[in-house]
């Protein structure tokens, strides 16, 4: 059995979430989680207007949970960063690298953090919960549900969460020009954040594209 889960976490619970003391209007989203035997890698996006972001690697490479933190892309109002953690500071990373659960998407603004989860066994969500509680890490579970054949017939390779965001938006009028509803009131209706409702359509259109348009193409390997 196959769980998609959500888990939302205090913004000062996590190494990253320093930087919204002095930029409570930035948001992050992680881009990319490489477990390694003693530490992880995220590779993560800030959006912060107007925004000083080689400050911020600075102030990134202070924290002491980080062993490096690297710019490698600076858009102005969007960068890409890349940090190493300490291994004595990985927090929720190491519970999603020892217990092998998929990261389907993470992003944090100075309101929390909102990790989407995955989960191929039941065992594995059960061991992923009693290491946060092991280690006093204060998730909070706020969704929770079953995928029995995703990629197939009319999922389209779509999670429930993906499918009822892009649905939703549809249904709202949020594809039109100009758009009828914004992100901020598609989340609310959906009980999330927006930073969350952005990661669900953001993958929600990779997953959709890649099952449809890109399904059986030649140059892709398949």
């Amino acid at each position: 059995m196959t769980t998609i889960t959500e888990y939302t976490l205090p913004a000062d619970e996590f190494p990253l979430g320093r930087i919204f003391k002095n930029r409570p209007d930035a948001t992050l989203e992680l881009d990319r989680v490489v477990p390694t035997d003693d530490t992880v890698m995220p590779f993560f996006w800030v959006m912060d207007e107007g925004g000083d972001m080689a400050e911020l690697r600075t102030t990134l490479a202070d924290l002491p949970e980080l062993r490096t933190a690297e710019l490698l892309s600076d858009m102005g109002a969007r960068a890409l960063f890349r940090a190493e953690w300490q291994p004595d500071h990985v927090g929720i990373m190491g519970a999603i690298g020892a217990t092998g659960v998929t990261v389907l998407s993470a992003s944090g603004s100075s309101a929390g953090w909102a990790f989407e989860l995955r989960a191929d066994t039941s065992g594995q969500l059960s061991a992923f919960q009693q290491h946060c509680e092991d280690h006093d890490i204060p998730v909070t579970l706020t969704r929770l549900g079953e995928v029995t054949k995703a990629g197939t017939g009319r999922d389209y390779g779509l999670t429930p969460d993906q499918r009822e965001a892009l649905v939703l938006a549809f249904e709202e009028g949020y594809y039109e020009n100009p758009r009828k509803v914004n992100q901020e009131r598609l989340a609310a209706k959906l009980g999330i954040s927006r930073q969350a409702l952005a990661a669900r359509l953001r993958r929600g259109y990779r997953n959709l594209v890649g099952s449809t348009l890109r399904a059986g193409d030649p140059t892709d390997g398949s």
